[in-house]
């Protein structure tokens, strides 16, 4: 486990180097191809309540996606930091409505309508790299990884990632919970969860 950990850290770093290495408009282009990509899939269609969340930093843009879903009257859920351990889920109605966190990333205000994990037909993971068989590399606090250990199973957890984030085999742990499929501005790739 400790292999593990360490091989993590590495990944980690290198990731955000080649991540931070994009420029701006490299974000916003490749956000929008993938929300082109992620508004086709099927499980995007049937799911009447998606759970994104506002990209911070040099993380995939998912400006394009959050208005998709509003313009197609999904019901709009993006996670808001709790306490220090975990996320709540509340829903969005417009996304000028986000309030800056303590950390800089936009989230729902404290008022906004709490919404059930049990609601989430899709849910939009942020991640640091992905591989073939669903694993996902977090930031290292733990907060996605508390929040997909309660997903009920119906729900389709969706990677989203930069095309150089998505690599063969990750390390992994035991509470580490794996993805179905992962959106990149290339294309969505099935992952063989087993």
């Amino acid at each position: 486990m400790e292999d593990a950990r360490a091989e993590k850290a590495r990944l980690r770093l290198e990731l955000k180097a080649r991540r931070a290495s994009l420029t701006a408009r490299e974000l916003q282009v490749a956000g929008d191809a993938c929300a082109r990509l992620i508004a086709q899939l099927p499980e995007w269609k049937q799911a009447k309540a998606v759970c994104l969340y506002a990209a911070f930093g040099a993380e995939l843009s998912t400006e394009a996606l959050l208005q998709i879903a509003l313009l197609e009257g999904k019901i709009l859920i993006l996670p808001r930091v709790a306490n220090a351990t975990a996320l709540s889920l509340h829903r969005v109605e417009d996304v000028a409505d986000l309030r800056r966190s303590k950390l800089g990333i936009l989230e729902p205000a404290a008022e906004a309508d709490e919404i059930p994990l049990s609601s989430v037909g899709l849910m939009l993971v942020p991640g640091l790299g992905f591989d073939r068989l669903g694993h996902r590399l977090g930031y290292g606090a733990g907060f996605y990884d508390r929040l997909l250990a309660k997903c009920p199973k119906k729900t389709f957890l969706l990677g989203h990632a930069h095309t150089f984030q998505f690599g063969s085999c990750l390390p992994t742990e035991p509470h580490d919970i794996k993805v179905k499929a992962v959106a990149t501005p290339q294309g969505i790739i099935r992952c063989r969860v087993r």
